[in-house]
């Protein structure tokens, strides 16, 4: 397990954790939370040593080893296959020990390599690695290409392949959903979930976090503070202990209030004074409980648009893309109208960004019409949109440059609606933070008063206070929205209507996130079963004794999840059984019933995964034993 104790870490003259403590034990899936700016990345750095510790111990058992996710790839010529196996650092030893014994001819050590080599389960590793690139949506002909070939977005997945391919003992990851899709944030959670290990995660993605969480730890106050449970059982928790310590404050106010009326009439009284002083004493010795505050969040407000032309923009017989030979998108007829709320569904490279543009009138089409409404002002916000922001430019300027017109005051006014205020709207966009550069974005957005808004990927900078910010004011924006998230609380949140851009095509989804996450696993299963007979010519073990060895490992692996699917069953029928049982006549019984409801819901999710699971073993299990005639 791994035990922090007495741990005070600092940068600069920020503190950051003081006197704090936390165990997490092996196999744990824990979410780190606090808002931006409390310390949750300085306290990776900790863990990896990468900071210096001002107090106390961090103790992580020497035999774990520790993968995390790199900011930077600089083996730009190295096959993409090749990069992200690196990350199974004994496995890559001992490959590199074989070629070295291979060339020098020895034989007998050879023999003694090749058995660590299958206690590795090296025989599989390409085919496990090409599962994980592929779960993050590399397509098999992307394995051979070159690292370098790949845009700064895709490379953060290859880093976080390498990461998930490491068999570590302990996996940090933070942000890891900043760079992927819907679709590879869905592989992701189930990875994260079945995998055997000990997972600690930063990030603002509560479904994400929902999902895949057993414990969750909050930074908060200079302490790490760890609850049971995902992060809705947190902030459930988190609520009522704030409104018990909120009812304790009380009490203990009114006391001190009404022994200082005491003190303040009888102190000077000789016959008082010694009860008087007594009550001193008493007032002393009471102390208030240090409040539970969630992290106060600005505002995101959009105004009332001045007017909608109905529609807002068409786009008739359209075709989208760079190159008119081979269009991203073809045969598009859509509208967008007043009202409209509508979130874009599909893997990153099928062309959500494309239509986003293409909307805009940013991207010109390949052919077809795009037409406005009279009266059309868009608010396109897009991936890199605060890239594009001066670094050496103050909020005043980035906003004087929009309204040549208005008063610094009015200016400041608007400016101070998005917490920007005082010697803020001063300070240089290069020194602010992702969050903060993202807020002003907005803020330069909403000042157009746009009756359209396109977004694509706004809040991969935000924190989860501000984020629920967004959510709110979307909520209330009496404009069209046409949405590109990765964050399925926003779209569930702000949106009525999906679009599914797929295969060169656009068309409507008729159901929810939950209906497309089916769809997908169901997509992906009968694609898996196409790609069956060729899985010899992609890593797989292509003669017979690897085969064995293989079919052998699928036998183990089969076992060891009946065994897990059997006690998930069972821990699922313990919980409906004493949820059937319950005496709703005591007082703490609804408590009782929440917790046995999460129980119950854990496991049938746990169920779930190893069926999935189970079927995958089965399937690659039984062509194995097909091919060798068994």
């Amino acid at each position: 397990m791994i035990q922090i104790t007495g741990l005070s870490i600092a940068r600069g003259s920020k503190s950051i954790l003081k006197q704090a403590n936390l165990t997490l034990f092996p196999k744990e899936k824990v979410g780190l939370i606090g808002h931006n700016g409390a310390g949750k990345s300085s306290f990776f750095a900790s863990l990896l040593g990468e900071l210096p510790v001002d107090a106390g111990n961090i103790e992580i058992p020497q035999a774990w080893s520790v993968a995390w996710i790199d900011q930077e790839v600089t083996a730009n010529d190295t096959p993409v296959i090749d990069f992200a196996l690196e990350g199974d650092r004994a496995l890559h030893t001992i490959r590199q020990q074989i070629r070295h014994a291979e060339s020098s001819g020895e034989s007998a050590h050879i023999a003694h390599l090749y058995e660590q080599l299958d206690n590795l389960d090296g025989y599989t590793a390409e085919s496990r690695v090409a599962t994980i690139l592929h779960g993050l949506g590399f397509k098999p002909e992307d394995l051979q290409r070159n690292v370098g070939e790949f845009s700064g977005g895709w490379k953060m997945r290859l880093n976080l392949a390498k990461v998930l391919g490491s068999r570590a003992e302990l996996i940090l990851l933070d942000e890891p959903t900043n760079h992927l899709d819907i679709e590879a944030v869905l592989w992701l959670a189930q990875w994260i979930r079945q995998v055997d290990c000990t997972v600690l995660v930063i990030s603002h993605d509560r479904e994400f976090l929902d999902e895949i969480c057993t414990h969750t730890v909050h930074l908060h106050g200079e302490q790490l503070v760890k609850y049971t449970g995902n992060y809705s059982t947190f902030e459930r928790t988190f609520a009522e202990r704030a409104e018990q310590v909120d009812q304790a404050n009380r009490k203990a106010s009114a006391e001190i209030e009404k022994l200082q009326r005491f003190v303040e009439r009888f102190k000077a009284k000789a016959t008082k004074a010694k009860q008087a002083q007594s009550r001193v004493k008493r007032i002393e010795k009471i102390k208030l409980i240090e409040t539970y505050q969630v992290q106060a969040h600005a505002e995101i407000p959009f105004l009332e648009p001045h007017k909608s032309p109905d529609p807002l923009v068409v786009l008739a017989r359209a075709a989208c893309g760079y190159n008119a030979e081979k269009p991203v998108i073809s045969g598009l007829n859509l509208e967008i109208r007043p009202g409209d709320r509508i979130g874009l569904l599909g893997s990153n490279g099928n062309g959500k960004t494309t239509l986003v543009k293409s909307l805009v009138g940013d991207l010109p089409l390949l052919s077809g019409d795009r037409v406005e409404g009279k009266g059309l002002v868009v608010g396109y916000f897009a991936q890199d949109q605060i890239e594009s922001l001066d670094m050496a430019a103050t909020p005043l300027q980035h906003l004087a440059r929009v309204d040549r017109q208005a008063t610094e005051q009015q200016l400041r006014d608007f400016l101070a609606r998005f917490d920007f205020r005082d010697e803020k709207v001063r300070q240089t966009v290069g020194n602010f933070s992702g969050g903060e550069k993202s807020r002003l974005a907005l803020a330069l957005l909403a000042y157009l008063r746009p009756n359209l808004l396109l977004l694509d990927e706004p809040t991969n900078h935000l924190d989860m206070s501000t984020r629920q910010a967004l959510v709110n004011s979307l909520i209330e924006f009496e404009g069209a929205l046409v949405m590109v998230s990765h964050d399925r609380h926003l779209l569930e949140s702000i949106t009525d209507t999906y679009w599914r851009v797929h295969a060169g095509q656009v068309s409507p989804f008729d159901g929810d996130l939950e209906d497309y996450a089916n769809l997908l696993k169901k997509e992906s299963s009968q694609t898996d079963r196409s790609k069956e007979p060729a899985k010899a010519t992609q890593g797989q073990p292509t003669d017979r004794q690897a085969a064995h060895q293989r079919l052998k490992t699928l036998r183990n692996q089969i076992k060891k999840i009946e065994k897990q699917l059997e006690e998930c069953t069972a821990q699922r029928q313990l919980a409906d059984t004493a949820l059937h049982n319950l005496d709703y006549s005591k007082p703490d019984t609804a408590s009782l019933a929440a917790r046995l409801a999460h129980e119950r819901e854990t496991a049938h999710r746990q169920v779930e995964d190893h069926e999935f699971k189970l079927l995958e073993l089965m399937l690659e299990s039984e062509t194995l034993e097909s091919e060798l005639g068994l």
